[in-house]
């Protein structure tokens, strides 16, 4: 036993090891959150769907004008067997009778085998395909949007869960300035060189860095919900996050920025695909009143035969035409309606270019302005720390009041969340910028 209880205590400190593993949270980087998002929105499975419903009516598009082959099939029993009487005359003896022959069975059955095929003389069939085959890319393109949308959502939620973490630690680092000071004043007022009134300003400033300490983390954990309920998670569930490994690319020409955005914005493609779509449907309305032919060949077979019914089976050829002679000005209602639909979706083209005009602008905008806060932060987070330590040697050596001391420490604290804020301000404009351009329309 002596020689097995080490072996034990190995057993149990793995299975604890392993279990604590089990319960730590693994930690996420930004790809694995943007993969996990795309997996578990359900903004984005909604129009998945819209996309499946596109293509299954373009399939359905397709096969309007493809060969139709129909079975059919019947069975019918009489309550009595039909029968008809005809005369007979018998020269011999002079006299009429009456013969009865059963016209048809009591039961029968038939079979209809029909194979039927449209030919599109109008263009009509091959006018419907096109246009579901535009409405199948205009659903493809939605699913890039909303893709492009997920993965800004989720951007910002990340960054905000970082942003919060860092004002955590700058709080209780703010704390730990506010207590430092109150020792140095308890200190101060043992050697009888300053009042007891700088204790009491001290614990002030200590109550008050508690509060902004217990503020900011209460902040991280609204951030981790929010994170939570980007990525279709628990909104309790734990969150531990790697910091990105990118930084913002160097300034380019807003010019470029715009033309990438004109380029690749899957709204702008959809509204000119909407365009191509209302004409499709100027086309369908002109068509409607044009021939249409119709082509079928059809076997009959008669499962039981008669007197009056004696083939067994029979072949029929059917060629139908049809076109419109007068409609009392239907079709040209729905003509007139296609086109006010075409003219309507050439409006929407160039809102849309001037939406994605703007937004790009706007996003290029707060990337200068961000750039610019952060530069000036850097700096005023230099001369924050110098003015701070300056601070503290004159309260130590006794030649500056406690007042001196927390302004240097409150402008300190201000100055590091200034820098955070700018910094991550910085990361969500350039997503914001990179969104604009539509660079998160395709799969990640």
């Amino acid at each position: 036993m002596k020689r097995a209880a080490p072996m034990l205590c190995w057993i149990a400190l793995l299975v604890t090891g392993a279990a604590t593993a089990q319960q730590q949270p693994s930690a996420l980087t930004l790809q694995d959150s943007i993969r996990i998002a795309l997996q578990n929105s359900r903004s984005l499975r909604t129009v998945l769907q819209d996309e499946r419903r596109a293509n299954a009516r373009l399939r359905e598009a397709k096969g309007a004008g493809l060969p139709q082959l129909d079975v059919s099939a019947n069975y019918r029993r009489l309550d009595r067997v039909p029968k008809a009487r005809f005369p007979s005359f018998d020269p011999i003896t002079g006299t009429f009778s009456f013969n009865e022959i059963e016209i048809q069975p009591i039961d029968s059955g038939t079979a209809t085998v029909s194979l039927s095929q449209v030919v599109d003389i109008s263009g009509l069939v091959r006018t419907a395909t096109d246009a579901a085959s535009l409405f199948s890319r205009i659903a493809a393109l939605d699913v890039q949007r909303t893709r492009n949308e997920v993965v800004l959502q989720v951007k910002q939620a990340f960054y905000d869960v970082l942003r919060a973490q860092e004002l955590v630690r700058v709080a209780e680092e703010a704390l730990k300035n506010a207590e430092t000071r109150r020792r140095l004043a308890e200190a101060a007022v043992e050697a009888g060189v300053s009042p007891r009134l700088d204790v009491m300003r001290a614990d002030a400033a200590v109550a008050a860095a508690q509060q902004a300490v217990i503020t900011a983390r209460n902040a991280l954990q609204l951030a981790k919900a929010a994170f939570n309920n980007v990525l279709g998670r628990r909104v309790e569930e734990p969150v531990e996050l790697l910091p990105p490994d990118e930084n913002v690319p160097e300034e380019v020409d807003y010019n470029q920025y715009l033309q990438e955005a004109l380029t690749r914005r899957p709204e702008l493609i959809q509204a000119s695909l909407g365009v191509s779509l209302a004409e499709k449907q100027v086309t369908a309305a002109r068509r409607d009143v044009l021939p249409s032919l119709l082509i079928r060949g059809q076997w009959d077979f008669n499962l039981k035969t008669s007197t009056f019914q004696p083939r067994e089976s029979s072949f029929t050829t059917i060629a139908a035409l049809q076109f419109k002679i007068w409609d009392s000005g239907q079709t040209q209602g729905r003509i007139e309606q296609a086109r006010a639909d075409a003219d309507k979706a050439r409006i929407a083209v160039e809102n849309v270019r001037e939406g994605i005009s703007l937004e790009v602008r706007n996003a290029y905008l707060s990337l200068l302005e961000a750039r610019e806060k952060v530069a000036a932060a850097e700096r005023g987070l230099q001369a924050a720390t110098e003015s701070l330590r300056v601070a503290r040697v004159r309260y130590e050596a006794g030649v500056s009041t406690q007042l001196e001391l927390s302004d240097a420490e409150l402008a300190f604290t201000q100055a590091q969340q200034n820098l955070v804020n700018a910094r991550y301000d910085l990361r969500v404009a350039w997503a914001r910028l990179e969104k604009a351009m539509g660079r998160y329309a395709q799969s990640q």
